[in-house]
């Protein structure tokens, strides 16, 4: 998958903000960071917090997952994040829909799955705390500071500036995130609407929304075509890259607790958590302004040389 068009979706303004909200604004610039080169100039300090979080949730789901079914599904997974192409090189579909990012949604849909069946999303709904800029700060700064978290992102390609930037969004989001797309617990007063007893736990909301929108968006590369720029397809494959990104994180995350290799901390499993779900609430919002959202200012100039579009 290609990371380069990302440029357009993070701004330097993010990248600085996410450099103060670590302490190192006056210690690197903003432009081509990796996360590697913003650790080693961290201070590494113990995150309490993260860590009861981190326990709690393990000593939930220890014994309950499956660690080779994880591994298998796991793989799939990745194999398939890093097949998929670019939209934007792929360009307009002309024949028919593709299938890319329906492709990519199925081979996470075993994982959302299996960890919907063992309780996992119960376990991280109740536990992890309500999303706002203090928690989310110290979230990615945990994260950022461990090499281990670093490797599950490279998995999917995530090896230069994209975790910076990944990262960024979260700081960059964090008030919005806390306002408009979150929920920790199950505190959503329920007699208040009908049919309250669908509503998921918020982490399985949160995951199963990054694979309905991958399910429907090559239709709507299909159906909208003639709405369509290239920049439009561009954000389409940041955003994708980056909730898979996300979806990568927390099947790691359980991965570990599944087979007890203890390569990570109680802290690490906190912020790994924490940061895999906040990233995937964001990014659905943010595919759905840039590449849904269609405005007269953001389409293409009307063309006449397309088929007439039929559902």
């Amino acid at each position: 998958m290609r990371h380069e068009n990302n440029t357009q979706h993070v701004t330097d303004e993010e990248r600085r903000d996410f450099l103060k909200a670590l302490g190192l604004g006056g210690v690197l610039t903003a432009g081509g960071l990796t996360l590697g080169e913003v650790r080693e100039q961290m201070a590494t300090e113990s995150a309490t917090g993260l860590s009861t979080i981190g326990e709690s949730i393990r000593a939930d789901l220890t014994g309950t997952l499956e660690a080779e079914a994880l591994a298998t599904q796991q793989e799939t997974f990745v194999e398939a994040v890093n097949a998929l192409p670019a939209a934007a090189e792929l360009g307009l579909p002309e024949e028919g829909r593709r299938e890319e990012f329906a492709t990519l949604a199925s081979a996470g849909r075993p994982v959302y799955d299996h960890l919907g069946s063992a309780g996992f999303f119960e376990s991280t709904t109740q536990n992890l705390p309500a999303f706002g800029p203090q928690n989310l700060e110290s979230s990615v700064e945990a994260f950022a500071s461990s090499e281990a978290l670093a490797a599950p992102l490279e998995a999917v390609g995530f090896t230069g500036q994209e975790g910076v930037d990944m990262l960024a969004t979260v700081v960059a989001n964090a008030r919005e995130l806390a306002t408009y797309h979150w929920v920790a617990t199950d505190e959503i007063p329920r007699e208040r609407f009908e049919f309250s007893r669908h509503v998921p736990p918020m982490t399985k909301a949160a995951s199963g929304g990054v694979l309905l929108w991958m399910e429907n968006l090559d239709e709507h590369i299909w159906k909208k075509r003639v709405l369509l720029t290239g920049e439009i397809l561009e954000a389409a494959d940041w955003h994708v890259q980056a909730m898979a990104a996300g979806f990568q994180l927390m099947t790691e995350g359980a991965a570990a607790i599944a087979d007890e290799s203890g390569r990570f901390s109680n802290q690490e499993l906190g912020a790994l958590f924490s940061t895999a779900f906040a990233v995937q609430a964001i990014e659905q919002a943010h595919l759905a302004n840039d590449v849904y959202w269609i405005t007269e200012k953001m389409r293409a100039p009307r063309r006449t040389d397309l088929k007439t579009i039929t559902s």
